[in-house]
């Protein structure tokens, strides 16, 4: 892996992050007091993110580009909300594109730990097939204080999606039933930017014959490394712990 590419790539984000003004994270006038608990404004952010994703059959290096919310609501729960897209070619066409959506529920059950559900949706399209499905993931969340306050989240991917045609489901591709776990450290450098790594480690499976479930695939396992920065729109963040 050409990590060198990546560090250079991060280092250009972070060059850029260094012209958005800073701003104290103090609360401010619009935080509330909701049946005793804390509540504040969403806070909306611009995300892109480079890595390798090779072994999942893309064309390195691999980037995102998107925006994301985060609304904390009665101080223990918390929604999210991120959209992407992604300009990654896949190996076999040499070409495609694709985007992404999801949504998360936090709960947390202390001030430092939370339990969280995410659901996303996804689509690939190149010019030999287009590919794309839902899928869930659940896991835990922690707030950590090193150098920067940030979040470790660890979260498990359940494989969903079709495998074999039956009647009612053609099945004309097969799902990779993808599954694994996937790490991610997000750090606050500064009132407005954050930025993180994240990694992950995956089982899946190749295509072989939807119509034939005696014929066996082939299955493998992937990592991926990710770094990523988020700038946050001035005048959102209205207070609520991070």
């Amino acid at each position: 892996m050409k990590v060198h590419r990546i560090s250079e790539c991060l280092l250009a984000l972070m060059m850029c992050a260094t012209s958005i003004g800073a701003q104290e994270t103090e609360k401010t006038p619009d935080t509330q007091q909701h049946w005793g608990y804390q509540t504040s404004s969403p806070r909306f952010f611009l995300d892109a993110d480079v890595g390798i994703r090779a072994e999942l059959g893309f064309l390195p290096p691999s980037s995102d580009f998107g925006m994301s919310f985060e609304y904390p609501l009665l101080g223990r729960f918390e929604m999210q909300g991120a959209a992407s897209f992604s300009p990654d070619r896949k190996k076999i066409t040499n070409d495609g594109h694709s985007v992404s959506v999801d949504g998360t529920a936090i709960v947390w059950a202390k001030s430092r730990l939370g339990v969280f559900a995410d659901v996303g949706w996804g689509r690939l399209w190149t010019s030999q097939f287009t590919e794309g499905g839902t899928g869930p993931s659940f896991g835990a969340v922690i707030r950590t204080s090193y150098e920067y306050p940030g979040r470790l989240y660890i979260s498990y991917v359940v494989p969903t999606g079709c495998v074999w045609a039956t009647p009612s489901n053609p099945c004309k591709l097969q799902s990779k039933r993808l599954q694994g776990l996937s790490f991610t450290q997000e750090f606050q450098f500064r009132p407005h930017i954050r930025w993180g790594v994240d990694a992950g480690v995956y089982h899946f499976c190749d295509q072989s014959n939807p119509d034939d479930p005696a014929v066996a695939r082939k299955c493998h396992w992937a990592g991926t490394e990710m770094l990523f920065v988020r700038f946050q729109f001035p005048g959102w963040r209205k207070g609520g712990a991070y």
